[in-house]
């Protein structure tokens, strides 16, 4: 092997190490998401939301567009709690998540921290 070829292997080498090790941490991550989000929805008290906004983003999975969706969640004894989610829901449910209207979400507070999870929305 040439001094040219071995600096050309270690050039690709540098260049997709990183690329490979960003790759791994975006999936693991998405992973790590959907698992949170699996958990909310088992173990979460079901509450009526109702959706304030809904904005798409400019990325779609599958064919679907991901939005982030405000909700506003009724407490008890307390301000009613506003959150915004990313979710990505089928064209065809849009018109269920219109502002003004209710919709089922999974509330789980743990260390003092409220996470919200969507129930009927995709999770991929």
């Amino acid at each position: 092997m040439s001094t040219g070829e071995s600096v050309s292997l270690v050039v690709v080498i540098l260049i997709s190490l990183p690329i490979c090790l960003l790759a791994i941490m975006v999936i693991r991550q998405s992973f790590q998401d959907n698992r949170e989000i699996k958990y909310i929805l088992k173990n979460g008290v079901p509450f009526d939301a109702t959706v304030s906004s809904i904005r798409q983003t400019d990325t779609e999975i599958n064919g679907h567009p991901e939005v982030f969706i405000g909700l506003t969640i009724p407490r008890e004894h307390a301000e009613p709690y506003r959150t915004i989610i990313k979710t990505v829901i089928y064209m065809v449910n849009i018109p269920q998540y219109q502002p003004g209207r209710k919709v089922k979400v999974k509330v789980l507070e743990t260390n003092g921290r409220i996470k919200v999870a969507l129930e009927g929305a995709q999770i991929f």
